[in-house]
């Protein structure tokens, strides 16, 4: 009995010892790797994203602003791991389980809060708050969202916010963003991204075994994004927009004497609101799968020739160059032979045409003319002087730099020579020779501001930046001028469509050919029909605004074009009225600003080009 108490007192010993020297590892060991897992048990630590700044116009009209949003989230580790009860979660939230199971993938944190859904109504979150209980860690947060005043107005500036990719949150700058949070990817809301993103905060909670906050331990408040004002004037890109609604095509204007951007207007467009939620998927593929590209920004992406619009850049070359002088005088019958025929755009012919009155009434035989006389490498000297056949420096990304042919370009690109035939097609604007709508409002700026080319920019308290004073006679500018001044007010004019009683429009028509060598006589329609340009600048002796408007496949400039940019211009010198002042005039007769003096009456025949 004795030796049995004894191997028992051993026994009972030993096993107190084994018990000691767990405790003594769990608590001296282990002590600290185990505080921190129960502190990360008891305490959550939850970002709170910085509210963004807001985005003002020119006349501080905001853009864009951040509204209250409620979003849905729940802890990793909380996630039902039976698909019965994930589906039922799914249900509640309207996602499938599927995309629980994804959005959960996106973290290896098991304590960290996965956004489900962005921006619910009020109705959803009674419906969530009463079946909190029976999903522990599923939480409803109040947030900031983004809301896009004039829904797809100015879209292609503004841009639009998702959350950072895994590469993104790699790199330095974006080192203290949280993982979902809201960044620019488009626009002026990536260019200015960090300016407008602020500062995240955190908040640290106590909270039970089902997830419910007991207290807040700390908080660490976010600090607001910077706002930014935009050189863009909202009445003017309205008008654009709604200019080219049911049409593809783009608009820009600058401020003439600053480079400032007034209005750029790309179509079709999209709506950024889609994106302040997240896009869903069927949207993305929508928006990503249309034909007519409405994610592509016309105005600075795409790249077309620029016809009848580029003639003032070649009567410039030539004058400087005493190729022509303004007195020079060619017959157009309708055509001209150099080696092949090349046609006039009016069958018949303009009869005996001066410089002014080729500008004027955009005949081809009088540039084709140049074009026999001159150097290709003069006309691309000055063009680039203008700005041509690179991009502007516009602060958006992938703007296209266009094409500027040259004999050097041509034995790099093509590893061929250049024939002095193949200038006569660069004389009116078609050939080798690409521009974007942005290149083509700056050459305008140029020509009217007396050869002053200014770097385009978007923000309005941005300094003025001279890329060059172009090297040119102011005379021959000035003649440039009277002649584009004709070409919207005077007798054959072109532009006769342009035609405003507000403002002075001076500009040139272009119809860029899509298909060479159509049928005569032939009408063509939809792709198969040329592309519309008009470039204006106003008013007259000081100009302010330059505008460039092009429409795909529009037809011809002046009858397609030339309005949208009348409108444009009017819309940024009379502007709408306040509500208030409109009341004040009710029952008054008004009498309009009138015809500018020796205006001639608009030459339908002459919209052809």
């Amino acid at each position: 009995m004795d030796k049995k108490i004894t191997v028992a007192f051993y026994i009972v010993i030993s096993v107190f010892g084994i018990f000691l020297l767990r405790l003594w590892y769990l608590q001296v060991i282990k002590g600290s790797e185990y505080k921190k897992l129960d502190e990360r048990n008891r305490l959550r630590v939850v970002d709170i994203p910085a509210p963004r700044g807001v985005i003002y116009d020119r006349n501080n009209t905001p853009l864009v602003r951040n509204v209250l949003s409620f979003d849905i989230s729940v802890i990793k580790e909380n996630i039902p791991g039976d698909y019965m009860t994930l589906s039922e979660l799914g249900r509640l939230i309207g996602l499938s389980p599927e995309d629980i199971k994804r959005r959960a993938r996106s973290t290896q944190n098991p304590f960290e809060a996965i956004k489900l859904k962005k921006n619910v109504s009020f109705e959803e979150v009674a419906q969530i708050e009463a079946r909190k209980i029976d999903f522990p860690g599923l939480q409803v947060e109040v947030a900031s969202a983004r809301e896009y005043l004039y829904g797809q107005a100015a879209s292609h500036v503004l841009g639009y916010l998702s959350n950072p990719t895994p590469k993104q949150l790699s790199r330095p700058e974006f080192r203290n963003v949280p993982r979902q949070a809201f960044i620019g990817q488009f626009g002026i809301e990536k260019t200015y991204d960090a300016i407008l993103r602020g500062v995240a905060g955190k908040k640290i909670m106590e909270v039970d075994a089902l997830g419910n906050v007991i207290k807040f331990v700390r908080i660490q408040r976010p600090l607001r994004g910077e706002d930014i004002r935009l050189a863009i004037d909202i009445n003017a890109q309205m008008e654009a927009e709604k200019s080219l609604e049911g049409q593809t095509g783009a608009v820009v204007a600058l401020k003439a004497d600053t480079g400032e951007v007034l209005s750029l207007a790309s179509a079709p467009s999209f709506d950024p609101n889609l994106f302040v939620a997240g896009i869903n998927h069927e949207n993305w593929k929508t928006l990503i799968t249309d034909p007519r590209k409405p994610l592509m920004n016309r105005a600075i992406q795409n790249q077309y020739p620029p016809g009848s619009t580029f003639k003032p850049i070649t009567a410039l070359s030539a004058l400087e160059s005493g190729t022509v002088s303004e007195g020079t005088s060619v017959f157009c019958g309708g055509s001209t032979f150099f080696g092949r025929t090349f046609r006039c755009w009016k069958d018949r012919g303009h009869g005996g045409v001066d410089t002014h009155r080729a500008l004027v009434e955009s005949c081809d035989v009088y540039f084709y003319e140049i074009g026999k006389r001159i150097n290709i490498d003069t006309i691309a000297k000055y063009a680039s002087a203008f700005g041509l056949g690179r991009p502007t420096g516009i602060e958006l990304d992938g703007e296209a730099p266009g094409n500027l042919p040259s004999t050097q370009w041509k034995l790099k690109a093509k590893k061929e020579r250049w024939y002095q035939g193949e200038t006569l097609s660069v004389a009116i604007g078609q050939g080798y020779l690409t521009v974007t709508p942005i290149q083509m409002a700056r050459l305008i700026a140029g020509l009217a501001n007396g050869g002053k080319l200014y770097k385009p920019h978007l923000l309005a308290d941005e300094t003025a930046k001279l890329e060059r004073a172009i090297d040119v006679d102011p005379d021959h500018l000035e003649f440039i001028k009277k002649a584009l001044l004709g070409v919207v007010y005077e007798g054959g004019g072109t532009g006769g469509r342009a035609r405003s009683n507000i403002v002075s429009i001076g500009g040139k028509t272009g119809t860029a050919q899509v298909i060479g060598g159509a049928v005569k006589g032939k009408r063509l329609s939809g792709e198969h029909q040329d592309h519309a340009w008009f470039i204006a600048y106003a008013p007259q002796h000081d100009p302010q605004i330059a505008v460039a408007v092009f429409v795909e496949h529009g037809g011809h400039g002046g009858s397609t074009a030339a309005p949208i940019a009348k409108r444009v211009i009017e819309a940024y010198f009379n502007p709408p009225k306040p509500e208030s002042e409109k009341e004040k005039q009710e029952g008054g007769t008004q009498e309009g600003p009138q015809e500018p003096e020796n205006a001639a009456p608009e030459n339908e025949d002459a919209a052809g080009d």
